[in-house]
């Protein structure tokens, strides 16, 4: 089957130099317009997924309600995938994360201690099925993550699975072999999916052997001979690559103020950016070192309401902030918060 159409600019040079149609078969037309496709895709300031699932909007299973299969996070539980050699590009930072949701609280399902239980997650990156120290790097704390909904009760920080980030050199992506990423957690609370939090998951009907559970970690990177202890097949966890061109993207926060009352702090500001996909509140004393001070806020508009005692009674500083989908972030102008008043004396 023959295709007739004008390729004069890309396969014959300008139209000055050659009229009429072209006729190309369909192979060398495909050929073409993939090439100019991928060069375009190169240049232009987005950033670039890996994943066993090409439409990563497909990792909606487990992590947002619902079913969860026992896909936990855990302290005796690890994730791993095997990705293909990533395509070669210039390409300024890279990154490994993954997609969970439905942290616990302690008390959960109950409502009567709405504390999350705490534990930090991490993830390791290798071309070989071997993880050690040196390739792992911290995810995220599940203090952060979207809280699991109580079923009679309401609950301050619900909300569906996100995707969670850490960058990497750039030296540990291989254009060449294999990427292996796990996932797991050192929090000896995370040892069921009723304590841990759990990850997203996307059907799948690729039959290659690229996803396993190591079930025989404690609370260490999964290593030794049988490290890919149990196949999963039909269902790929949400474990992927971010890889981030150069960009002069910037990150704009505009109106934070904050209300300061006698018991309360009520902060609020915009964040103006492409792709804002978190934004908290950060605290110091000297506008020199700064700690952040919040939950992270996942979508517009940003308010954040603070306990005063929760803080400091000194004075201190607050500033807003936030980070777009290059991994690019934006602060505001610091406000200082006045020391608290002592109550007067009792006549």
């Amino acid at each position: 089957m023959k295709i007739i159409f004008s390729l004069l600019f890309l396969l014959r040079g300008p139209a000055s130099a050659q009229s009429g149609p072209v006729e190309v078969d369909k192979a060398t037309a495909t050929a073409v317009w993939t090439e100019k496709s991928t060069a375009y895709s190169a240049k232009s300031p987005v950033p670039v997924y890996a994943a066993l699932t090409k439409d990563i909007s497909r990792f909606y299973m487990y992590a947002n309600g619902g079913f969860n299969a026992d896909w936990y996070v855990g302290y005796n539980n690890s994730w791993i995938v095997k990705l293909p050699p990533i395509p070669v590009g210039t390409y300024a930072k890279a990154y490994i994360g993954a997609k969970i949701g439905r942290a616990k609280i302690k008390s959960w399902p109950q409502g009567w201690d709405k504390t999350p239980i705490p534990g930090k997650i991490y993830m390791a990156v290798n071309q070989e099925p071997r993880f050690a120290s040196d390739n792992m790097y911290f995810l995220v704390d599940a203090a952060d993550l979207p809280l699991e909904p109580l079923p009679n009760d309401s609950l301050e920080g619900v909300d569906s699975a996100k995707w969670f980030w850490a960058e990497i050199p750039l030296s540990r992506v291989s254009t060449e072999k294999s990427n292996y990423l796990a996932l797991w957690s050192v929090s000896r609370y995370f040892m069921s999916s009723s304590s841990s939090p759990i990850i997203a998951a996307a059907l799948s009907d690729d039959k290659e052997a690229n996803v396993w559970l190591n079930r025989s970690i404690r609370g260490n990177p999964p290593s030794g001979e049988d490290v890919l202890e149990t196949p999963i097949s039909g269902i790929k966890p949400a474990l992927a690559f971010k890889l981030v061109p150069q960009n002069d993207y910037k990150v704009l926060i505009k109106g934070f103020m904050g209300e300061v009352g006698p018991a309360d702090i009520l902060v609020s500001f915009s964040a103006i950016g492409e792709d804002i996909r978190a934004a908290w509140i950060e605290m110091s004393y000297d506008k020199f070192e700064w700690q952040r001070v919040s939950r992270y806020m996942f979508r517009a508009p940003y308010f954040y309401a603070f306990k005063r005692e929760a803080l400091s009674k000194d004075m201190f500083y607050l500033r807003a902030a936030a980070m777009d989908g290059l991994e690019n972030t934006g602060y505001s102008k610091e406000i200082a918060i006045p020391a608290a008043q002592a109550p007067a004396p009792m006549p």
